[in-house]
């Protein structure tokens, strides 16, 4: 570490089995520690209170994601490319093109589409009773809107779940989650040489439009095919992993479904309070691109910072009773869907997903319960079930 001051030291690797399996007491015992902590396993610095996590990200000159979000060099080679590891006026030409499309207005004739999928999908559940809410459930709707919209060819389909949880393994760059990944990753870039190019694409999807639109903004066709990976990486996970904890957090504490009952105008409410409380992205590294003086120590330049959204989320100098599930908290200050310029692009797409599910279970299921126990997901990125057995009722 290049720098004099004094900063407490948390000896625990952060992308360890045990950490991914139960992070909840690890993110207390940092933010216990100070504003600033170092990780000597990750050999970086980790920012796990609300205040400073929103400081880094509203400086992305400073703290950058054009090096990539991975801790691994060689990693952030494959990486960079798409919008989300990229910085400043490239960034914003990259996302004017990927972002565009499923904005709040872009996203207003897919809703009668969704909406009529979330009901098919409400009516086979409630009538098997007992189902598996990330297979069954979580999955289901995400994967089916974002193949559809995207239009990939059929070999992109099949391996869009493996290529986004890869994508999102990467970021430790190092373990052997993140070696298999790396590896997953190559299949991705071999797919988009061979059927990144238009007429390989549906017409109409957002994928072929990434090549209309292009050429017109300075990018090459092998860069657009680049930019296809900003919905096939974080379009799925993310849904996926904050729907499953939907069912967890109401099959755990029946009470918050009674309340969403009496009054579903607290259903967007209750989808923020999930992210907040499920935070999928758990953290991201940034790049310190000058020295930085925060909270009285000084981020040398040419060091990683790792900004973990999950414990901001639960800091208690924010928010009150913090790892307590309530549909009707205020929850405007979360960072689940990311904070500044780098914001989720597709949290709006994934709020009207959310909310079109949980509608339709709300207007047919009294009660939730869990059916067996969680298995959690082994990925060093994403916080989500691999396996969640619940069982319904009428």
């Amino acid at each position: 570490m290049a720098t004099t001051e004094v900063i407490p030291a948390y000896d625990v690797d952060f992308y360890s089995d045990a950490v991914i399996r139960d992070p909840l007491p690890h993110y207390a015992a940092l933010r216990e520690l100070g504003p600033v902590a170092w990780l000597p396993k990750q050999n970086a610095y980790v920012l796990t209170r609300y205040a400073e996590v929103v400081e880094a990200l509203r400086k992305p000159d400073v703290f950058v994601s054009g090096k990539g979000l991975s801790l691994n060099d060689d990693v952030n080679a494959l990486l960079i490319g798409n919008s989300l590891n990229s910085d400043g006026e490239e960034h914003r030409r990259k996302r004017s093109i990927t972002a565009t499309p499923i904005n709040p207005k872009g996203i207003v004739e897919l809703t009668p589409y969704i909406e009529q999928a979330a009901e098919q999908l409400a009516d086979t559940l409630v009538a098997r009773g007992r189902f598996d809410a990330v297979a069954d459930f979580a999955q289901i709707l995400p994967l089916t809107i974002v193949t559809e919209l995207v239009g990939l060819s059929e070999t992109g389909k099949a391996n869009m779940l493996t290529w986004a949880s890869a994508a999102f393994n990467l970021f430790e760059g190092y373990n052997k989650r993140s070696v298999d990944a790396f590896d997953d990753l190559r299949g991705l870039q071999q797919f988009l040489a061979e059927e990144g190019r238009p007429d390989r694409l549906k017409e109409g999807g957002l994928a072929r439009r990434i090549f209309e639109e292009a050429p017109a903004k300075g990018f090459s066709q092998d860069e657009a095919a680049q930019l296809m990976r900003d919905y096939i990486n974080p379009s799925l996970d993310t849904t996926i992993s904050a729907l499953g904890f939907a069912a967890y957090h109401f099959a755990k504490d029946p009470a918050q479904w009674d309340i969403l009952r009496d009054d579903p105008s607290l259903i967007p409410n209750a989808i923020e309070e999930i992210v907040r409380l499920s935070t999928p992205i758990r953290a991201f590294s940034r790049f310190v691109a000058e020295d930085y003086a925060m909270s009285g120590v000084t981020l040398p330049q040419g060091s990683r910072v790792i900004v973990v959204y999950a414990s901001a989320n639960r800091d208690p100098r924010v928010f009150e009773n913090p790892d307590t599930f309530d549909v009707t908290r205020n929850v405007r200050k979360h960072v689940g869907f990311g904070h500044g310029v780098h914001m989720c692009m597709g949290l709006h797409l994934a709020r009207l997903e959310m909310r079109s599910v949980l509608a339709s279970m709300l207007n047919r299921v009294t009660r939730w319960a869990l059916d067996g126990a969680p298995v959690v997901a082994m990925n060093n990125t994403i916080r989500a079930f691999e396996r969640l057995p619940v069982r319904v009722l009428a």
